[in-house]
């Protein structure tokens, strides 16, 4: 079951400063922006079809001489700057070492400091986020199985009182992993169901999540949050190198005579400076 985050997907780097959980911790190092070829930059134009109509969002990622993601800054329909994210980086280990996330809104500037702690092995451990005036906003404590996976983690405010925990159990079969909530008393507030690895997902290809020849989903399920299925199929466009250019995901609706219906409804492109 391929849970719908795409749009999510999109914000969760930016957000790490002040969104801890499972699915955040878990692809943290997972690089994904591009595919074969190591790009100077991506200038990104994404476009969202909804029932109020169409909204175009743009941002530049920049990407340091090891291939590994540096910054991004990301722009309103007016071109207005409106987040700013930066990594510093242990290039040897292919780890984030922390981030600076900045953001600007009607209500004004904001500042965010986060440093991420590994151990000996470079399982992420542990994570703190700051503010601007060096107060800790959040604390994050993790516990990882013998494969480096976060199966338990715990969130502190900034005066270490609990705000949360999250477990999860993995079926490397599959290539999926269940998270659950739980409340102060161990109790399961919610669960969800999600992939492992996106970068390694076409290798768990299924009747449900279907594989081009690059490796990227052509047809999947979501499931909703009032436990409905949505239908998705995706096109592709690709340069030279094998770097997808164009993605296009359509939601689609079969009738009851079995016939389909498509819509659009996102459209993410990207122009690369090599």
């Amino acid at each position: 079951m391929r849970i719908l985050t795409i749009s999510f997907l999109l914000t969760v780097i930016s957000n790490l400063a002040n969104s801890q959980n499972i699915y955040s911790a878990l692809h943290l190092n997972e690089e994904r922006e591009y595919k074969t070829k190591r790009p100077k930059t991506i200038a990104k134009t994404n476009i969202f079809y909804t029932k109020n109509g169409k909204q175009t969002l743009k941002e530049v990622e920049l990407f340091d001489e090891s291939g590994m993601f540096l910054n991004q800054e990301r722009f309103d329909e007016d071109g207005k700057l409106t987040e700013r994210l930066i990594h510093i980086n242990d290039t040897v280990n292919r780890i984030v070492l922390s981030s600076t996330f900045e953001r600007w809104t009607k209500f004004g500037y904001s500042k965010e400091l986060t440093s991420y702690k590994y151990d000996s092995a470079n399982f992420l451990i542990g994570i703190i986020t700051k503010n601007n005036n060096g107060n800790i906003i959040s604390r994050t404590e993790i516990k990882n199985n013998d494969r480096g996976y976060p199966i338990e983690m715990s969130v502190f405010d900034g005066d270490g009182n609990p705000f949360g925990k999250e477990i999860a159990k993995y079926f490397y079969e599959t290539n999926k992993y269940v998270a659950s909530v739980l409340t102060e008393d161990g109790r399961v507030l919610s669960s969800d169901t999600d992939k492992i690895s996106y970068k390694n997902a076409y290798l768990f290809s299924s009747e449900k999540d279907v594989y081009n020849d690059h490796g990227d989903a052509i047809k999947w399920k979501s499931r909703n949050f009032n436990g409905t299925e949505t239908n998705f199929e995706e096109e592709y466009t690709y340069d030279e190198y094998g770097n997808c250019t164009e993605n296009k995901i359509y939601k689609v609706t079969y009738k009851a005579s079995g016939k389909s219906k498509r819509e659009i409804d996102r459209i993410f492109r990207k122009e690369y400076t090599y």
